[in-house]
């Protein structure tokens, strides 16, 4: 495939899903440059492996992961920060959605790769086999992940 046509396939990718990046980014970084800056330095990564990358069907799973990897590596640099499937979550979220307050606090207190998980599932929508592929784990160990973070949220929010 031609360079340009993979080009204009990446910079519409960007355009579409600059929300979704941008509320990842900020979820890991809590500050709204630190988070713009690090999607245009995984911008700027992801142009230059941009030949790497086999299939356009999956630029969503390799950018995600490469955003992550950034976030990650940011804030070890900057170590002023610490890295931190049923009906009740998505009456949550959906509550969350309309507020944007209670439950992105709940969210906060689980473990990074925790919050990770259920923010690609329940926030993004992404199935558990993407999931997998995203941050390299087995489907049962994303299964089980969930299965831990849901309970985790329920047992806060039934302390509240």
């Amino acid at each position: 495939m031609l360079k340009r046509v993979r080009e204009k396939i990446f910079e519409e990718y960007i355009k579409v899903n600059k929300e979704k990046l941008y509320k990842i980014s900020y979820i890991y970084l809590k500050n709204k440059d630190d988070a713009m800056d690090v999607i245009h330095e995984s911008i700027v990564k992801a142009y230059r492996k941009l030949d790497n990358i086999k299939d356009l069907s999956n630029i969503d799973k390799w950018f995600i992961r490469l955003l992550i990897n950034t976030l990650i590596d940011y804030i070890r640099k900057n170590s002023k920060m610490i890295l931190m499937e049923d009906k009740d979550m998505e009456v949550l979220i959906n509550k969350s959605k309309e507020q944007e307050d209670g439950f992105s606090l709940l969210i906060e207190n689980l473990n990074e790769e925790l919050r990770l998980i259920i923010i690609l599932k329940y926030f993004h929508g992404y199935k558990i086999s993407e999931i997998s592929e995203i941050l390299t784990l087995k489907e049962s160990q994303v299964k089980n992940k969930i299965h831990k973070a849901l309970n985790l949220l329920r047992k806060e929010i039934e302390e509240e």
